[in-house]
Order: structure tokens, then C-alpha cells, then sequence
């Protein structure tokens, strides 16, 4: 396993596909720390505490990035399938499920980088924006950074399974995206349509909290939303920006999106393993 890891490192640095995905991340997350920090700045200015908006815009930006390493982890797969080279690297492995295996954790490490990077550039965008204002509790920021580097973690998971799954480079990448992007959107929409869920939500209604985008949101936004409205009304500001029903808590949320990781990649074994390469 140690040849693999050290044979998927570099295939993954041989590339410029890791970087170029950085280079949106980082953009992007300065951005939106920038603004959060300008409407913390104004909350602070009506009396209220700005750190959870800063919470909440590097949640944001972290959810954001959670895409950026599912994208990677797609394409580190299918790329092999797409240039057949995948043959050769099942004969030189030993195994196709240990292939699998070192992808996932050599995309898996991209991915955290990716998070890492955006909660490092987040913070210090959203401190410069809001100026003297106070930054969050230290225990609160650890608990989002955390949460989000999990995240970015499962994402490049469900990526490489997909890949493995759909060798097709360009048309998992681009279902991959419209799914993550807009898919699950109106699917969610569906699913809550049926009646009035701030009031008495369906059995469907609360289903789309599971699904695996609005997962990884709800376990992001968890914690700034209770930061910022308090344990009674923290659920429903989670309703509202991700768009569900009842939403479960932040863990358990994370742990919906784990098993939605692992089912991926339990099909990529099973798909992955019977598929001719010849």
C-alpha cells in the first residue's frame, strides 16, 4: 500500500490539475469571507456579535469547496480510464480494490488541503474585513474547520468513486456537477413541495435533509446558526439556508454524509472490480 500512495502522490503532483482547482478555492474564499466580514462589520454596528457571520461565510466557502474536491477526485479516476492507463495500473498493483483504496486517501489528502487553505485564507479575510471586531471562539472555529475538512474529505471520497463508477471523464464530471450544483436543489425542492414544512413537514420533506449536498450543509451550518440565533431557533436558520426540513444535528448530519461516502465507495469496489480494461 505504501508503493500505491506513493505511486497515486504522484501522479497527482505530475499534474496540474490540483493546482489549478486551488486557485478557484482561494479566490473564492476571500471573497466571500471578504463579504461576510463586511455584514459582520454591519451587525457589529447595530450592537450584535459579528463572529458568527464569520462562521457562517467560512462555512459557506468550505461548502463551496467540498465541490472543488469532488471534481478533483473524479477526475483523478476516470483521467485513468479516459488515457488507459488504468490497465497498467491494475497489473502493477496487485489488486484493483487496493487501487481504490490508495486513490481515495491520495484524493482525499487534496481535499483536505483544499479545506485547510480556505479555512487559513477565510480567517484572515474575514479578520481584515471586520477590522477591530472580536474573532469567533476559538472552540467554535475549530469545530467548523473540522467539520469542513471532513467534509472536503467525503467529497473527494464519493469523486473518486463516481469516477471508478462512470469512466466516462466528461460525462461524470459533468453529472457530477449539475447533480451538486442544481440536482439535488430540485430535488429538494420536490421532496418539500407536499405541504407546509414550518409547520408539519412530510415524510418526503424531511427525507431531503439526507440527501448528500444538503448533508454536508447541514453539518456546516450547524454550529453558526446556533451561534447566531441560539439553541431554540439555530434549526430553523438551517432550514432556511439550506432549504430542508427538520434538519437532524450537525454529527449526525456528518454521519449521513459519511455513509453516503461509503456506499460510493463500496459500489466502486463492486463496479470498479468486475469491469473489463482490456
Amino acid at each position: 500500500m505504501p508503493g500505491l500512495l506513493r505511486a497515486e502522490a504522484r501522479k497527482i503532483a505530475s499534474t496540474r490539475l490540483w493546482w489549478a482547482l486551488l486557485i478557484p478555492v482561494s479566490l473564492l474564499t476571500v471573497s466571500i469571507n471578504l463579504f461576510g466580514s463586511f455584514v459582520g462589520m454591519g451587525l457589529g454596528d447595530l450592537g450584535g456579535d459579528p463572529s458568527p457571520v464569520l462562521l457562517a461565510s467560512l462555512a459557506y466557502a468550505l461548502g463551496l469547496t467540498g465541490v472543488f474536491a469532488a471534481v478533483h477526485g473524479i477526475v483523478s479516476a476516470a483521467g485513468e480510464f479516459r488515457h488507459r492507463t488504468i490497465t497498467t495500473t491494475y497489473l502493477a498493483s496487485g489488486g484493483r480494490g487496493r487501487v481504490l483504496v490508495a486513490k481515495m486517501l491520495a484524493a482525499g489528502v487534496v481535499g483536505v488541503g483544499y479545506a485547510a487553505t480556505a479555512v487559513l485564507l477565510g480567517l484572515v479575510a474575514g479578520l481584515i474585513g471586520q477590522g477591530d471586531a472580536w474573532p469567533p471562539a476559538l472552540g467554535a472555529l475549530a469545530t467548523v474547520a473540522g467539520t469542513g475538512l471532513l467534509v472536503c474529505w467525503l467529497w473527494s471520497v464519493i469523486g473518486v468513486a463516481l469516477g471508478t463508477v462512470l469512466t466516462n471523464q466528461v460525462a461524470v464530471l459533468v453529472l457530477g456537477l449539475v447533480y451538486i450544483l442544481a440536482g439535488e436543489n430540485v430535488l429538494s425542492v420536490a421532496l418539500t413541495s407536499g405541504g407546509d414544512r414550518l409547520v408539519e413537514p412530510s415524510a418526503f420533506a424531511r427525507l431531503a435533509a439526507y440527501l448528500p449536498v444538503n448533508a454536508g450543509d447541514v453539518a456546516l451550518y450547524d454550529l453558526p446558526a446556533r451561534e447566531l440565533a441560539g439553541e431554540r431557533y439555530g434549526p430553523l436558520v438551517v432550514e432556511q439556508l439550506v432549504g430542508v426540513a427538520e434538519p437532524p444535528p450537525g454529527w449526525v448530519a456528518l454521519l449521513v454524509l459519511a455513509v453516503w461516502a461509503a456506499a460510493a465507495a463500496a459500489t466502486g469496489w463492486v463496479v470498479g472490480g468486475r469491469r473489463d480494461v482490456t
